[in-house]
């Protein structure tokens, strides 16, 4: 038959020990084995003695494979447990089995009755140190441990050891190793049994007990087979299996890997009071008067000694343990006491800071809710009331959306410390104006809003209209006179499904009023909310056009009045969106400057126009102009990124005419228009030539020729038109040849747009205008047309 290595049991523990339900599947195994094989073992001696040994062995490794899995192997208690099961097995199988009842060896007799105490001492002492190591108060868990072994054995001398003793003939090495292994059982168990008291209910321990009460079990009965002179027989092995089986198990269970679940040990409990009174009072009338009710014969002298002996030991560990309980409980008392008057002098303490803590918390409450600067609700207590206010549809509130013209300027020429008196002196104002039940608060920077519940249109108007007037009226701060308006948005009778909403169409009417001029009010339409989704939806196909090819170029050519010869051409820009009708420059352009694409669409423009104008420079010496916006001008790369394009096309700087309008100028400081004179400076320094547009629609126009590089003026359209108006005619005329003629004595060349009549173009012909530009002579056509206009003809009637 083939034999089992022992490393292919340790192997098989290891596997067991690493799977969550490896102990259960031992249990089961393992007892299927210890309840068959002792039974089996008289009839097949040999096999039975070799599966106790195996049984044996499998249960010593599983201790120790379970100590390592769980990292307990450098904890003493453990290893001297697992010493014990070590001896256990070598006393048991190798010196009793082997040497004794195999080799008939008399010394290895001696060896195993010398390895029983040893083994049980070993594993005394290791479940003594496993009850100690969870600190607390540790003579009370001894004391427990001992009130409950003398308890237990008081009846255990009665009516097993006392008979067992009486009935042996003679009193053999065997019997009093028996009585002596069976008296450290039951201290064991007591140990055990304390640490069940204490709280440690986990599984691990739950089969730690029960395997020593199997061997109380097992260790009685051999001491019946001794007594008997006979060899340990099948309950004494089934019961010593059991043990090393369920003491394998525990050493297995998941749970060992959390000791911590045995709580230290505690002073008093309910399980410890009612075990130790049981113990007091039935033990020693158990031991002593059942047996005389029972008939039996009188107790022998040995018997009331023994009995006598034991209840004086009980009673000295009960007066021992219930000192300990004396003591604790007084030191407990005394630190009760310090602690009461602690408690009163931190409560005093705890009261102050309680009240401290009322006060701050009505302060930041009061904080949470208010602007710091103003002192009006802040953006949360607004839209906590404008969300309350919508609670009724039948009578939707009124919304004032107000934001301060100019409040820039003010923060860049004096300060924020002025800025920030300004915005105070704002609140107050409008915290004049505002009744009681409406919502005044500081949304952020110079925007302010009130919440009107239920208020109608007239009325909202009113109110806005006496805070337009209100905060027109001069200021004064730092002694300084300021003055400031504001734009107000008004949302009123219209319902609204929540304050994100309100907010939306009231931000409309405000971008409405700064729109129409400032230091107005506009009222929310549902047109504009139709205006606003048309502007985001030609905002998203705009950043798309680029990519999808939707934009492209025509050209206008400027004549030579005189000559009919183009000698420029103008690049317009068009979109055509695939699958719709095309939009209006007018309409995209704006949309491009606001959302800041006309950086890259100016870019792709100047691109494609120099890679057209190219041919027409080489070819009839003709230039390109190109319009530039102010966003593009204050980017700090146009520059650079013009120089760039030019060398990347090869054409010529003084082929290039960057074209700007008067009110790029004016719609910025002092400091910025510094700013982008030099940009535009530096790019003429080049040789790019700069055309003013739309010249004589501004008020400034003649003071700017004094300070902008420019070498070209176009006439505004509006003087071309008035020139075949009767009533007008004269007085166009006028103004037309002084723009011509003050062009002229600059060095500035002039060209007139929007011509469209042989009467128009006549006309300033014969006022001495050189370059003129429009209908009569070609609408904006692609490049393809441009290259066709070029080769024919020059215009007719330039002569004429």
């Amino acid at each position: 038959m083939r034999k089992t290595s022992p490393e292919a049991v340790r192997a098989a523990g290891s596997r067991l020990a690493r799977e969550p339900y490896g102990w259960l599947v031992y249990l089961l195994v393992g007892g299927l084995f210890t309840l068959v094989t002792p039974l089996l073992t008289p009839v097949f001696p040999g096999p039975g003695v070799a599966v106790l040994a195996l049984l044996q062995l499998v249960s010593v490794l599983a201790v120790i494979v379970g100590v390592r899995r769980h990292g307990l192997s450098g904890q003493w208690h453990w290893r001297l447990i697992a010493a014990a099961a070590v001896v256990s097995y070598v006393e048991g199988v190798l010196f009793e089995g082997v040497g004794w009842f195999w080799l008939e060896i008399p010394a290895f007799l001696v060896l195993s009755q010398l390895g029983t105490p040893i083994a049980y001492g070993l594993a005394l002492a290791g479940l003594v140190l496993l009850g100690l190591r969870t600190g607390g108060a540790r003579w009370a868990g001894l004391l427990d441990g001992g009130i409950i072994t003398v308890g237990v054995g008081m009846p255990l001398w009665t009516f097993l050891i006392d008979p067992a003793l009486d009935r042996a003939e003679t009193m053999t090495a065997g019997i009093v190793l028996a009585v002596t292994v069976l008296c450290i059982d039951l201290l064991m168990l007591g140990v055990l049994v304390r640490m069940v008291f204490d709280g440690g209910r986990a599984p691990w321990l739950a089969l730690m007990t029960t395997s020593f009460a199997v061997l109380i079990v097992g260790d009685g009965a051999h001491l019946l087979d001794q007594v008997a002179g006979r060899d340990a027989g099948a309950p004494a092995m089934t019961a010593w299996l059991g043990w090393a089986l369920l003491t394998g198990c525990a050493a297995l269970h998941p749970s060992l890997a959390n000791t911590a679940q045995i709580r230290p040990p505690a002073i008093t409990s309910r399980a410890r009071v009612t075990t130790f009174l049981a113990v007091t009072l039935l033990s020693p009338l158990i031991s002593s008067l059942v047996p005389l009710l029972s008939g039996t014969d009188e107790l022998s002298l040995r018997d009331y000694v023994a009995i006598v002996l034991m209840t004086v030991l009980l009673a000295v560990l009960l007066v021992l343990r219930l000192t300990i309980v004396a003591r604790v409980a007084e030191t407990r008392a005394v630190a009760l006491d310090s602690q009461a008057e602690q408690l009163i002098a931190q409560t005093a303490k705890l009261t102050v800071a309680l009240h401290k803590q009322e006060q701050l918390q009505r302060q930041l409450t009061h904080r949470a809710s208010r602007d710091p600067l103003t002192g009006l609700a802040n953006r949360t207590v607004f839209g906590e009331a404008l969300q309350e206010s919508l609670t009724d549809p039948e009578t939707p509130p009124a919304l004032l959306l107000l934001d301060l013209d100019g409040f820039k300027d003010v923060n860049d020429t004096f300060g924020h410390s002025v800025g920030d008196e300004l915005l105070s002196q704002v609140g107050r104002r409008l915290r004049g104006i505002v009744t009681s039940g409406h919502t005044l608060a500081r949304l952020g920077g110079d925007e302010f809003a009130i919440v009107m519940p239920g208020t109608a249109l007239v009325t909202a108007t009113a109110v806005a209209q006496q805070i337009l007037h209100a905060l027109q009226t001069p200021y004064r701060v730092g002694g300084r006179e300021l003055h400031l308006t504001t734009s107000i948005g008004v949302l009123a009778d219209i319902p609204v499904s929540n304050a994100s909403e309100a907010l939306r169409d009231a931000d409309m009417a405000l971008y409405a009023a700064k729109n129409a001029g400032k230091n107005q009010l506009a009222t929310f339409d549902p047109e504009m909310r139709a205006a606003r989704l048309e502007h985001s939806r030609l905002t998203t196909g705009l950043r798309h056009a680029i990519a999808q090819q939707e934009l492209t170029l025509n050209y206008q050519p400027v004549v030579d009045l005189n000559s009919g010869a183009i000698t420029a051409v103008e690049a317009l820009l068009r979109w055509n969106p695939t699958g719709g009708k095309p939009v209006r420059p007018d309409v995209f352009i704006p949309i491009a400057e606001e959302t800041g694409l006309i950086i890259p669409i100016g870019l792709w423009v100047l691109e494609q126009a120099c890679a057209d104008a190219r041919r027409w420079h080489e070819q009839y010496g003709i230039s390109v102009t190109v319009n530039v916006s102010g966003r593009q001008l204050r980017d700090e790369n146009f520059s650079d990124a013009v120089l760039t394009i030019l060398r990347r096309h090869d054409l010529p700087e003084q082929a290039l005419v960057l074209e700007i309008t008067e009110s790029m100028m004016l719609a910025t400081t002092t400091a910025e228009t510094q700013r982008l004179i030099s940009v535009l400076q530096a790019l003429r320094d080049h040789g790019v030539r700069i055309a003013l547009d739309d010249f004589g629609t501004g008020y400034s126009s003649l003071a700017y020729l004094r300070t902008l590089p420019v070498d070209i003026l176009k006439i505004d359209r509006s003087f071309t038109t008035a020139l075949t108006e009767a009533d007008r005619r004269q007085q166009t005329r006028a103004f037309t040849k002084a723009i011509v003629e003050l062009s002229a004595s600059l060095d500035l060349r002039t060209v007139v747009e929007g011509v469209e009549t042989d009467d128009q173009a006549g006309m300033l012909q014969q006022m001495g205008c050189p370059l003129a530009q429009g209908y009569l002579f070609s609408p904006p056509a692609p490049a393809a047309r441009i290259d066709d206009l070029l080769q024919s003809a020059p215009w007719r009637k330039a002569a004429a």
